[in-house]
């Protein structure tokens, strides 16, 4: 048997098999014996009867097929063992007829995985950030917390800003309803952004049971297009008027907020610094983790096959199917809402999925060159997470393998950050690594969301959002966000 091997442009290999016909025949023969396993023929018992009844029966040219079928896999597999390919999908088969008694020529154009050329990435070199907690940022924090603990009493008095009203509002652009919305509860505020810029300050000065209809211009620089800069029209009933009625910043707080784990404001407020210290200093790691990586991929060499952005897009369309379903919604409804079809969906995720491709073939590659490895005891203590987390993981070889995957690429990322950075001290170090094993643990629950398509949570409600409740200028973040982020324009 001959096999040449041909790397092509475009990261696809030509693989071209010559077979001898004392081959064609040795192959059959083991068809045969294969076969006669499996017919019936009269007078004999299966597996006795001989070859010339099973070819009378079966036809001479089955049997040839089916061996030299069974040979070119054969052929096939070893050829991409022996050469080191990874093949990405099935390969496209030129194979002609056969002819009796004659040799046997065919070939395979098959896409193979071409490794990534990394740069020298252990000259790279980046400054830890420290992480400072203000107490301006100490004292803001503590107003929030106060702020959740308000309470909302009704007023029979005109609206004015940091009041709460819930009211009916309908908003229509050029005669199309934007949003419909009915008894929503949201804060007026006068820092309000985006399509619902300048809606507060007609809403002041309304009471309980007032209608008024009213135009704003949505701002020029608005995110979608085909709203920015024009009339938007509303038509509104107001409810109710609410005042926020605010506690005393004291003890007796600190020991509510805190369910009276602290039972002085001093206590509190120094949970509150080191809770925002470990929280900027994961903050810090993880965007030091992201630079260092994207510094890596930059100074890499890719030769990425289009079937590897194909399957990477169509595995973050499942991945965002799979979290519309938690939010009630289905893929159909959602593209139905951005007005696209699933192709136009598909493409605009191409450039997303070609970033995480890209990471895993680098991160992949870090992983050979710097010879990280996991042992079975690290996967062990990942499913015992699971367990303790509630979300107890069947211990299959796939599961195994993509948990294994997973903790081998946060320890490639890990690695570089290692080699491109001055070491933290002990406690961060300590800190990091639990940080890391969470971190895996997150990964390995869902290994691709590491560059999980960018989207927002969908409301309960599928047809309608709400205005957010107690959270002011949060009418964009229920409404706005889902136009500007995604494009939805809301029924």
């Amino acid at each position: 048997m001959k096999v040449s091997v041909e790397k092509l442009p475009g990261s696809e290999a030509l693989v071209e098999f010559d077979f001898s016909w004392d081959e064609v025949e040795k192959a059959s023969d083991k068809a045969y014996r294969k076969l006669v396993q499996k017919v019936d023929i009269h007078g004999f018992r299966r597996g006795k009867a001989p070859r010339s009844l099973v070819e009378r029966k079966l036809g001479k040219e089955y049997i040839y097929q089916e061996g030299l079928d069974d040979l070119m896999s054969e052929a096939y597999r070893d050829a991409l063992k022996e050469h080191e390919l990874t093949p990405l999908s099935q390969p496209e088969l030129d194979a002609p007829v056969f002819e009796m008694g004659q040799p046997y020529h065919f070939s395979i154009k098959v896409p193979i995985l071409t490794p990534v050329e990394l740069g020298d990435y252990r000259s790279l070199h980046f400054e830890r950030e420290e992480a400072i907690v203000t107490s301006e940022e100490v004292e803001q924090e503590l107003e929030s917390l106060r702020n959740r603990q308000a309470i909302w009493e009704v007023v029979e008095r005109p609206a004015q800003i940091g009041d709460r009203v819930t009211m009916d509002l309908k908003l229509t652009v050029d005669d199309e309803s934007i949003s419909d919305l009915k008894d929503n509860p949201f804060e007026l505020t006068d820092e309000r952004h985006g399509l619902f810029s300048g809606m507060d300050s007609h809403i002041v000065g309304m009471q309980a049971n007032d209608s008024k209809t009213f135009t704003t211009t949505i701002p020029e620089d608005y995110s979608n297009e085909k709203l920015a800069g024009k009339e938007a029209h509303y038509t509104t009933t107001l409810h109710k008027v609410e005042f926020k009625e605010l506690p005393e910043l004291d003890d007796a707080l600190a020991a509510q907020i805190s369910n009276d784990e602290y039972q002085t404001l001093e206590d509190l407020r120094k949970s509150v610094g080191d809770n925002l210290l470990e929280n900027k200093q994961s903050r810090l790691r993880d965007e030091l983790r992201e630079t260092v990586m994207n510094a890596v991929i930059e100074q890499s060499q890719f030769t990425i096959h289009p079937v590897m952005i194909q399957e990477e897009t169509e595995e973050m369309v499942h991945q965002f199917s799979h979290m519309l379903e938690q939010q009630h919604m289905s893929m159909d409804q959602y593209l139905m809402l951005l007005k696209k079809t699933r192709e136009e969906y598909r493409k605009e995720l191409e450039p997303d999925a070609e970033k995480r491709v890209k990471r895993q073939l680098v991160l992949d590659e870090i992983i050979k060159k710097e010879e990280i490895s996991v042992a079975p005891e690290e996967v062990e203590a990942l499913f015992r997470a699971y367990t303790q987390m509630g979300q107890s993981l069947p211990q299959t070889e796939g599961q195994i393998r993509v948990l294994a995957q997973s903790l081998l690429r946060e320890k490639a990322i890990t690695r570089l950050v290692e080699l491109t950075t001055e070491p933290e001290n002990e406690d961060s170090e300590e800190e990091s690594s639990a940080e890391t094993q969470a971190e895996s643990t997150e990964e390995a629950a869902h290994p691709s969301e590491e560059e999980a398509v960018e989207t927002q949570q969908m409301g309960e409600n599928d047809s309608q959002p709400s205005l957010s409740d107690g959270e002011t200028a949060e009418v964009e973040k229920t409404i706005d966000d889902e136009i500007a982020d995604t494009g939805i324009e809301i029924q």
